[in-house]
């Protein structure tokens, strides 16, 4: 890996080889061919059959960019993207992880059956929540489209009960999106209820996001 990608892992100690094997999710040597050549680190987006459909890249220097971005004073037009898509892919027609085929691993349907589906944002936010023994699936944003909203009411009903619990980043974003995909969900007669926010926890985990949730907070969020 490059030295960026190779920092990237090592502060996400729970990405493992294996799980990055399993779904599609590693540093693709830089070449002139490459969408996501050197600075990305990509992921694989499967539809609801498992298929591949297409692949995204989070951009290694975002953290670099973002903060340059501020020094200047925020320009209009000029805000840098964490996330890259291939042309053509909408993210938000999708469900990270939300491919038919993770119901026949046993850790799914147990975590079906405590929490029903859980809601995060984005992809390591879902791979997180695996090593956690969570079956979660990813809006790619903290807002979620319509079609999304179909996608999970209709998870809902079929495979957990009619439950949804919610984790959406600790922060401002996303409390007004999952706010808003809360009340479309409760609408939809979904058993909805939200497992933690920036000011629950007496706002322990303010700007926390759900893939820095460390074994012994779960246990402590779960057993609340």
């Amino acid at each position: 890996m490059s030295p960026e990608a190779a920092q990237y892992v090592r502060k996400r100690p729970w990405m493992t080889p294996e799980l990055m094997k399993k779904w599609g999710v590693g540093w693709i040597p830089g070449n002139g061919r490459s969408l996501f050549r050197k600075s990305y680190f990509v992921y694989t987006h499967r539809n609801s059959r498992g298929e591949v459909l297409s692949y995204s890249g989070r951009d290694l220097t975002f953290e670099k960019k973002w903060q340059k971005w501020i020094r200047e004073g925020r320009p209009e037009g000029k805000k840098p993207h964490k996330h890259r898509y291939v042309s053509g892919y909408h993210k938000g027609q999708e469900l990270y992880g939300g491919h038919a085929s993770r119901i026949k691993e046993s850790y799914v349907r147990e975590s079906l059956d405590k929490y029903g589906i859980v809601v995060v944002e984005g992809m390591n936010d879902v791979l997180r929540m695996e090593t956690l023994g969570v079956a979660a699936v990813g809006l790619g944003s903290n807002k979620a489209t319509d079609t999304q909203v179909e996608k999970l009411t209709r998870f809902a009903q079929q495979t957990a009960n009619n439950r949804i619990t919610l984790f959406p980043g600790c922060d401002d974003e996303g409390d007004a999106g999952f706010q808003e995909l809360l009340w479309k969900l409760a609408e939809k007669r979904i058993k909805v209820k939200l497992g933690w926010s920036s000011r629950m926890f007496n706002s322990q985990f303010e700007k926390h996001q759900p893939e820095d949730i460390s074994p012994e907070e779960w246990n402590d969020i779960r057993s609340s």
